[in-house]
C-alpha cells in the first residue's frame, strides 16, 4: 500500500484557482460545481488562493456566488475581511503579483481539458510594445492584436466571450447565431454574431469602436452571468452600430461618427504596419507613435507641439520618422540617449 500523499505546490494551487475563476465567468455546469466543491475543500490554501484571485480580477459577482455553492466559513470570513479593509491599498501590490501569475499561466493554455469539443476553450494572447499578432480561434474567428495588447478568450457552448484587457484588437467574427461573440472592454460590451469590428481601449473607462462589416450591439458591461439569452443577440437594450460607424464609448455616453471607406482604411493602416496622419499637431501624433516604441519623446517648445504633420509613417521606424520630421517639417531632434529624444523647431 502506498502511503505517500502528493501535495500541490503554492504555484499549482494558484494556477488551479485561475482556472476556476475563469470558468465561473462563463458559468459552471452541475458536474463542474461538484468538482469545484471538492477542490475548494481540499485545504485552506485552496480557498485562500481562490479569493485572492477573485479579488484581484475584481470578480465581486464570483465572490457572491461562491458561498451559494458550498459552505465556506473561513473563506467567507476572509471575504468579509477583504471588504472591511478595502481602503488599505497596500494589498494591491501583492494582489498584482497574483494577477500577473494568472495571466502568465493562461497564455495559450486550454483549460477545459475534459471537453472534447475544440470550440470550448479558455486562452489568452498578448503582444509586446511594437509587436502585432494574428490569433485564429477554434470557431473560425480571427483576432488581430495591435501593439501592447492583451485579450482573454473564454468560449462555452452558449456564447463566445473575449475580454480586451489592454490595447487594441480587430475582430473578424465567424457567423454563429446560436453563440454570440461578446467583447468586454472598459465599462461596455460589444456583441456580434458574425461581423468585423475594431476595439481600442483609450483608458480604463473608455473605448473606441469601429464597425468594418455588419453590425454590433453596444451595452453597458453586465454583471457575471447576467447576459440574457435571446433568439436574436442583437436585439434588446443597447446601441446598435452598423458598418462604417465609429464611436467613442464610455458608460455615460456614445459619440458616433460616420466614416468614409478611405477613413476606415486609414484607421486600420496599423494592420499593415503603417500610421497615417492628416495634419494632426505633433503632440497628438506622438501619442499614437509612442504606442509602438519604448523611446520617450520630449517636445522642447510650444511651437513644435503645435506643428502639424501629415503622411504615412512605418510604425516603430523611429529613424525614418526623425528623417521625415527634419526634412519635411523643419523639426530637429537631439538624442539624449538610446531611449530619449528631444524634438524642437528648426
Amino acid at each position: 500500500m502506498n502511503n505517500i500523499q502528493l501535495f500541490s505546490s503554492k504555484k499549482d494551487i494558484l494556477q488551479q484557482a485561475c482556472e476556476w475563476i475563469s470558468r465561473f465567468d462563463r458559468g459552471l455546469n452541475k458536474i463542474e460545481q461538484q468538482a469545484f466543491a471538492d477542490w475548494v475543500n481540499i485545504s485552506k490554501a485552496h480557498r485562500t488562493s481562490l479569493f485572492d484571485v477573485a479579488q484581484t480580477w475584481d470578480e465581486l459577482s464570483v465572490l457572491n456566488e461562491l458561498s451559494a455553492l458550498f459552505p465556506l466559513r473561513d473563506a467567507q470570513a476572509r471575504q468579509n475581511h477583504i471588504f472591511a479593509n478595502k481602503k488599505f491599498r497596500g494589498i494591491a501590490a501583492s494582489l498584482a503579483f497574483v494577477f500577473v501569475s494568472c495571466l502568465a499561466w493562461l497564455v495559450n493554455t486550454q483549460m477545459m481539458s475534459s471537453s472534447t469539443d475544440p470550440s470550448l476553450l479558455v486562452l489568452n494572447a498578448e503582444t509586446a510594445v511594437g509587436e502585432q499578432r494574428l490569433v485564429s480561434l477554434a470557431d473560425g474567428s480571427v483576432i488581430h492584436l495591435n501593439t501592447d495588447s492583451l485579450v482573454l478568450v473564454d468560449f462555452s457552448d452558449i456564447r463566445r466571450n473575449v475580454h480586451l484587457l489592454r490595447g487594441e484588437a480587430h475582430f473578424d467574427v465567424a457567423h454563429d447565431e446560436n453563440r454570440p461573440f461578446i467583447v468586454k472592454a472598459a465599462d461596455n460590451t460589444v456583441t456580434a454574431v458574425g461581423t468585423s469590428f475594431n476595439v481600442q481601449l483609450t483608458n480604463a473607462h473608455q473605448l473606441e469602436l469601429l464597425v468594418t462589416d455588419g453590425k454590433v450591439l453596444v451595452k453597458d458591461k453586465p454583471d457575471n452571468n447576467s447576459i440574457a439569452e435571446s433568439a436574436n443577440p442583437l436585439e434588446g437594450f443597447g446601441e446598435l452600430m452598423i458598418e462604417g460607424q465609429k464611436a467613442l464609448i464610455s458608460q455615460q455616453s456614445i459619440q458616433q461618427l460616420e466614416m468614409s471607406n478611405e477613413q476606415i482604411q486609414n484607421e486600420l493602416a496599423w494592420q499593415q504596419g503603417m500610421l497615417v496622419f492628416h495634419g494632426e499637431p505633433l503632440s497628438e501624433a506622438l501619442q499614437e507613435i509612442s504606442r509602438y516604441t519604448s523611446i520617450k519623446f520630449t517636445l522642447a517648445d510650444d511651437q513644435v507641439k503645435q506643428r502639424r504633420i501629415a503622411g504615412y509613417f512605418k510604425a516603430g521606424d523611429i529613424q525614418g520618422l526623425l528623417f521625415a520630421l527634419e526634412n519635411n517639417f523643419n523639426i530637429v531632434y537631439l538624442k539624449l540617449d538610446e531611449q530619449s529624444i528631444v524634438l524642437s523647431s528648426g
